[in-house]
């Protein structure tokens, strides 16, 4: 294997993707959180401050929940080195809008599950999730094979 890494990208580019990707997942809380019982909600002991989000992590309805688990340099390393400044599911290139979201919503938000998307494919892949499945299944299985190989990858430079 012969790692083919993309062009680089400003750190201002890197600086709002990886707001973005902070925003997407406290939304993705927050929409959990709210479909929660009074009761459920006051035990979750949420104190945010500052903008800062320092609820705990935890498992809602099987989608685990939580702050991001990565900084500016892995934002780098997943644009460059994972996706090559490619939407994982179409193979756009940057001249689109890319986003990192989490692949797989049960597992935490750190390099080993985030993919870059397009606008399209991402709007598709929410559209699969908000319709009470799964994201990943708005993806082409065999592009989805592509995609979950990739990420394996990401496991090996990830945990050493």
């Amino acid at each position: 294997l012969n790692p083919v890494a993309g062009e680089r990208v400003g750190r201002n580019v890197r600086h709002r993707l990886f707001q973005r990707v902070k925003r997407r997942e406290k939304l993705i809380r927050d929409g959990l959180e709210a479909t929660l019982s009074e009761d459920e909600r006051e035990r979750l002991d949420a104190v945010p401050s500052n903008g800062n989000d320092k609820r705990s992590p935890r498992t809602i309805d099987g989608k685990w929940v939580g702050p991001v688990n990565i900084d500016m340099d892995d934002v780098e390393y997943l644009l460059a080195e994972v996706w090559r400044n490619r939407c994982a599911a179409t193979g756009d290139r940057l001249g689109t809008v890319l986003e990192l979201a989490r692949w797989d919503l049960s597992r935490p938000s750190d390099c080993t599950n985030l993919v870059l998307l397009g606008a399209r494919a991402l709007e598709k892949f929410d559209e699969a999730a908000k319709n009470g499945g799964d994201g990943r299944d708005s993806v082409d299985p065999e592009v989805r094979s592509k995609i979950e190989r990739r990420l394996a990858t990401c496991r090996v430079d990830y945990s050493a």
